[in-house]
């Protein structure tokens, strides 16, 4: 945890993050919180997860409802994810690939591309 962001709610709330290999939304992190007795509230766990968001150090990502879900992420490298449909968890995925891709859509569609997301979604090795 980084020096900058050194609060007791902050800390929980990295930890319940840090204790899930999947994505989490608020709720699920809040009620993580009180079975563990720490007494955050709701509005502090969006706040803390928005705060988080900003310096980079936690992805969110819409889940198939809609959601906000919120994952720790290692912020000093470019990486995707696999995410398991039957247990949520989240694998980091190099995309070395990418730069092959980019090529090909400049040299067929003159598209210059300057971002992207990608995810990859199926099933993990223990639920298969």
């Amino acid at each position: 945890m980084r020096a900058d962001y050194v609060t007791r709610p902050r800390e929980q709330i990295a930890g319940v993050l840090r204790a899930e290999p999947r994505f989490l939304s608020a709720a699920e992190i809040h009620r993580a919180l009180e079975q563990a007795s720490a007494r955050v509230s709701l509005s502090t766990v969006y706040r803390t997860l928005e705060y988080l968001r900003s310096k980079g150090d936690v992805t969110e990502r819409l889940d198939e409802a809609g959601e906000s879900t919120f994952m720790l992420c290692e912020p000093a490298h470019h990486h995707h994810h696999a995410i398991c449909r039957v247990c949520g968890r989240v694998d980091d995925v190099s995309c070395a690939a990418l730069g092959q891709i980019a090529e090909s859509l400049r040299a067929t569609l003159g598209f210059e591309l300057d971002g992207h997301n990608m995810e990859f979604l199926g099933t993990c090795r223990s639920c298969r």
